[in-house]
């Protein structure tokens, strides 16, 4: 009888752990914080920002409130309010970003007019480039400056290593006007000549390699696929921008990684201030920095690469499905990704 009366004894010993229980969480730390010291449980999501580190764990109450009261946190939510936080986390992101766009005087490539606008950009490469000039496989003029297969740009491609070294490279290039390298409204560079001969011209005054949104843009996505990136997840994009109530044409590259696309734009680096002739060393923008901020595009163009185009308007050309997606702000396919996980798995 007494061994009888030891089993539920024994029951309710051992199962006292069973009434610790965890729940799934979201936790928004700054960036400036070391997270992985205070979250020893297993990370179930990560992603990580200039300004914040978004991790998604499972604690237990205790453990909840106890990081709620530490400083590097910004927010903590249940999978429930996911919804609610991403608006208010997206519009500090937009905010951020609106200040790293004044703090680089973005609009200046625009109030210089970097690229002209469509239409008239349309007929300028159509003069240059005939259509009946075209060799095969070309079915757009901007394809032309695009050309990983050259010295400059293999050398270049081989010297790096990987998309990060490749970007900061990038940002080395310095941005000056048309007006003030060539003397004209507008004139695309081959990546080559851009490389090799800019640092050279009597009108540069850096002496580095420099030039406008396009050329850099080019260059940058040709160094990419160059360096092994499948031309299917790399495109140079133009269109018009907003860059601090700024708008006009404007130029920049899109990568492709884990299904969706994100901005890059090599012209966020260091630039010729032509208001009072100064060269001006901007701090370092990560690659990733619009994976989760909303790069401020309002018209898309077209996308474009040595090997395939895709005309927006019509959804004309020879590009892969993908391409016919846009690029936005990860933020809430993979905050929504991860609640829909914790509920799958709550109703198995």
């Amino acid at each position: 009888m007494k061994r009888l009366l030891l089993i539920p004894l024994l029951l309710l010993i051992t199962g006292c752990s069973l009434f610790i229980t965890t729940v799934p969480v979201i936790i928004q730390f700054d960036s400036s914080c070391n997270y992985e010291e205070l979250i020893t449980n297993e990370i179930r999501l990560e992603i990580e920002n200039d300004d914040f580190t978004i991790i998604g764990t499972d604690l237990t109450q205790e453990q909840l409130k106890e990081i709620q009261t530490n400083e590097c946190v910004i927010r903590t939510a249940h999978p429930s309010q996911i919804q609610t936080i991403i608006s208010e986390i997206q519009e500090e992101l937009d905010e951020s970003r609106d200040e790293k766009i004044r703090e680089l005087k973005l609009q200046r490539s625009l109030e210089r007019q970097d690229v002209l606008d469509k239409d008239q950009l349309q007929d300028e490469l159509e003069r240059l480039h005939p259509e009946g000039d075209w060799p095969g496989g070309i079915i757009a003029p901007y394809q032309f400056y695009v050309t990983p297969d050259t010295d400059a740009i293999q050398d270049l491609a081989q010297s790096l290593d990987g998309i990060e070294e490749i970007y900061q490279e990038s940002l080395d290039w310095i941005w000056i006007s048309e007006e003030v390298l060539n003397g004209v409204e507008e004139l695309w560079l081959y990546p080559e000549e851009f490389l090799t001969e800019t640092p050279n011209y009597p009108t540069n005054p850096t002496g580095m390699v420099a030039s406008d949104c396009e050329d850099q843009a080019n260059a940058l996505a040709s160094t990419l696929i160059a360096e092994g990136y499948d031309p299917t997840e790399v495109r140079v994009v133009l269109g018009l921008v907003n860059f601090e109530g700024q708008i006009g044409g404007h130029a920049w590259v899109e990568i492709y990684e884990d299904g969706k696309w994100f901005a890059i734009d090599p012209t966020m680096g260091d630039y010729y201030d032509e208001d009072i002739n100064k060269l001006i060393n901007a701090p370092s923008v990560p690659y990733y920095y619009f994976k989760y901020h909303n790069y401020p595009s309002l018209e898309i163009w077209y996308y474009y690469n040595n090997e395939y185009f895709l005309d927006i308007a019509t959804m004309g050309g020879n590009a892969p499905p993908s391409w016919r997606f846009s690029a936005r702000s990860w933020l809430e396919d993979d905050l929504s990704n991860f609640k829909n996980r914790i509920v799958r798995q709550q109703n198995i």
